[in-house]
Parts: C-alpha cells; sequence; structure tokens
C-alpha cells in the first residue's frame, strides 16, 4: 500500500498541519492528519510531495488537529487549507470537499483568504479529483 504525507494549513489559526493520505483502488484517501512546524515539513521532504486524487476523508480521519473540520478547500496554488463554510470551528455536517477558483480561508467581505499565498476566491467550486503540490512554502 503506498503512503504519503501533503500539507494543509489551518485557515482558522493560521498553522501547517500534515495530512497522511493512502493509495486505495487507484484513489488518494485522507487517513490521518497530525501537527507540523515547517521547517520539520521540509527536513521530513513534506513539501515535496505531489498527488492526484479524490482526497475523500476515510471513516475515522481526525480532521485538522487544530480546529477539527475535516473539510478543505485547494487554491490555485495547489496548496490545501481547512474550508468553514459558515466560519464556525468544529466539523461539518456538509462533508463534500471543495477548491476553489482562487485561493480560499480567511473569511472577508464577499470571499475568503488563502492562508498560504493570500489570494481571495468569492466563489468555491466542488471538484472531483484534487492535485496537490506541496512543493513550495
Amino acid at each position: 500500500m503506498a503512503a504519503s504525507v501533503i500539507l494543509a494549513k489551518c485557515s482558522v489559526h493560521n498553522k501547517v498541519f500534515g495530512v497522511r493520505i493512502e493509495k486505495r483502488e487507484n484513489d488518494w484517501v485522507r487517513t490521518w492528519a497530525f501537527p507540523i512546524d515547517e521547517a520539520r515539513a521540509k527536513r521530513e521532504g513534506f513539501d515535496k510531495t505531489k498527488i492526484k486524487g479524490s482526497l475523500t476523508a476515510v471513516d475515522g480521519y481526525p480532521g485538522c488537529p487544530y480546529c477539527g473540520t475535516d473539510e478543505f478547500v485547494q487554491c490555485p496554488c495547489d496548496k490545501i487549507s481547512c474550508w468553514h463554510e459558515n466560519k464556525t470551528e468544529g466539523k461539518s455536517e456538509n462533508r463534500q470537499d471543495r477548491k476553489t477558483g482562487t485561493k480560499s480561508h480567511e473569511k472577508i467581505a464577499g470571499g475568503f483568504r488563502c492562508p498560504w499565498c493570500g489570494r481571495v476566491a468569492k466563489e468555491i467550486e466542488t471538484v472531483e479529483a484534487f492535485t496537490v503540490k506541496s512543493d513550495r512554502f
């Protein structure tokens, strides 16, 4: 079984965390998440991971170690971050994963700001698969 780690950032607390992913039935799924600092992530090579898959959360996936949500968005900078549709902390009842047309996260008037690059997204688009590149901070 293939496994790897991709990086994400909590949109509420602006902290990096690792997401353990596994290849299951020709798709990548999220199995675990853990806090990690950016320097350690680079030493471990997590900033080099590139994958394509649905990134569905398996039963028991704990979500973000800082805010608890198990939803995420992806910015055109290819980074992923926590998603809080109503900007509430904790697990959401809506488990659809989303990808932005531009980066997203911190709630701002009319959209969200990506905690990685600062781009603002006014719309969130649902997609079938993600291409994640953790190759830049």
